[in-house]
């Protein structure tokens, strides 16, 4: 009886593997045969990967991973660092670098920027029944991920991964014990549970020698390490059950949805209290009161990625009960501070999607006047912010440190047009990946506003 399943068990997986490795080879018969297109097909399309790995496939398909290279923003910016590579022999190396993470298999097959292949392009997972695309519309997807081996150096930044996939099926890596598969060999890799996987991409520093993207970096500094809390921990939350049709059941696997800054990761980030003395106020009175601000759950500063485009800001007002704003209450400017200037939101033309010297400015916040901001402001070699983390020269910033309580100094005048009246003082803190007329100048939609937290306190005005 043991030897009749055993010869049942033997026959289904090496049928599973032949249709699975014929599954690949149609694939391989969409491609040109020329070195860079046969570069691209070291790495399986994801679709294989489906194939045996449907519920990981398709968290993945849903995540920004597999929009790395072919998201609106993404396509609009990488477009604006083609032109200034051209003109500008200082900027030249973003052309590639862009690409070693955005679609690390058109770098390491010297695809640079991507090019069509013509009518014979593979079928992205994106588009099985709607056309051809690009080869590095993959993105940042299954096997490159697990054909990484390591990374360059002591400091993982700037694609410094170490990835020798050839021909044939190479071993994949993770995190699970005992792996096993029917198609390719298996490897249990430690740096797959580290926060330095990460690293490898979302730490970046330009040409200027500025940290443009610091985020596993930010995560080094603070509490969790010591806790023994990596990046996954969050951003690939642990699932029980089996990560593979064929596998065994796991008590514990990793979801491949890869949250990042989106509601689901933005709200609650951190909490808004307000402190005020008083609840009843005479009309044309002067109080002071404060928002502490508090960091609550986030790994790393808050926002943290593209900083220059992320926008966390707080707007402080009094309410009607039906929630109309009656009077917009402004952050006072500090005169001592010579920096105060990035941190308060304005309207004025003075962001430049490239190197000032190159175009000409727009609206820097596309938001109601004096409210505090917390982000990065990049500043070219002109002394001009821009939007272009490439001409970055300089970095000021004042974004939320881990777990940090920050305090904002306010103050109000009552005006006499609320006497008699029972008001709502109501703080907000929004979130934006990205200023509208940013947006409006790349030619992509506007990102919506999330609000993150808020407060509230009733204040009677008398008569």
């Amino acid at each position: 009886m043991k030897k009749s399943n055993y010869a049942i068990i033997t026959i289904i997986v090496l049928f599973a593997s032949f249709i699975i490795a014929e599954n690949n080879q149609k694939f391989s018969r969409k491609i040109i045969e020329a070195e860079t297109q046969n570069k691209y097909n070291y790495y399986d399309n994801p679709q294989v990967c489906l194939g045996c790995h449907f519920e990981k496939f398709d968290t993945w398909k849903r995540s920004q991973m597999s929009r790395a290279y072919t998201g609106d923003f993404f396509q609009a910016q990488y477009q604006q660092a083609l032109v200034d590579a051209r003109r500008d022999e200082k900027v030249k190396g973003v052309k590639a670098d862009c690409i070693g993470c955005h679609s690390p298999s058109a770098f390491k097959a010297g695809d640079l920027p991507p090019s069509s292949t013509g009518t014979d392009k593979i079928d992205s997972f994106m588009q099985q029944k709607g056309g051809n695309k690009l080869f590095a519309d993959r993105g940042v997807f299954c096997d490159f991920c697990h054909t990484i081996e390591d990374f360059s150096g002591k400091t993982p930044f700037n694609h410094n991964y170490i990835s020798n996939a050839g021909p044939g099926i190479d071993p994949k890596r993770g995190d699970l014990e005992f792996p096993w598969s029917p198609y390719h060999k298996n490897a249990r890799a430690e740096l797959f549970e580290d926060a330095r996987f990460c690293g490898i991409c979302h730490n970046e520093r330009n040409d200027f020698g500025v940290w443009v993207k610091a985020t596993e970096t930010e995560y080094q500094e603070g509490p969790y390490p010591a806790k023994g809390i990596a990046c996954q921990g969050c951003h690939m939350p642990p699932l029980a059950g089996k990560p593979a049709k064929m596998g065994p059941p796991r008590a514990e696997h990793k979801d491949h949805w890869f949250g990042g800054g989106f509601e689901t990761f933005v709200r609650g980030a951190a909490k808004l209290t307000i402190g005020i003395n008083k609840a009843a106020l005479n009309p044309q009175e002067k109080i002071d009161f404060i928002i502490k601000v508090t960091q609550l759950s986030p790994g790393h500063k808050f926002p943290t990625g593209s900083t220059e485009e992320r926008d966390l800001w707080l707007h402080v007002g009094v309410y009607d009960k039906e929630g109309n704003e009656l009077d917009h209450i402004k952050i006072p400017k500090n005169p001592n501070d010579p920096n105060d200037k990035y941190f308060i939101t304005t309207n004025e033309k003075v962001a430049y999607p490239t190197h000032s010297k190159y175009g000409n400015p727009i609206e820097r916040d596309s938001l109601p006047e004096g409210d505090r901001l917390y982000h990065s402001s990049f500043i070219d070699s002109d002394g001009n912010f821009t939007y272009a983390q490439w001409y970055c020269a300089k970095e000021i910033e004042n974004r939320l440190k881990l777990l940090e309580e920050r305090i904002e100094q306010y103050t109000w005048n009552c005006p006499e047009k609320l006497s008699g009246q029972t008001v709502i003082l109501r703080a907000v803190l929004n979130y934006r990946r990205m200023p509208d007329s940013y947006a409006k100048f790349l030619g992509i939609p506007a990102r919506p506003t999330i609000e993150v937290s808020r407060d509230e306190r009733i204040l009677k005005i008398s008569r």
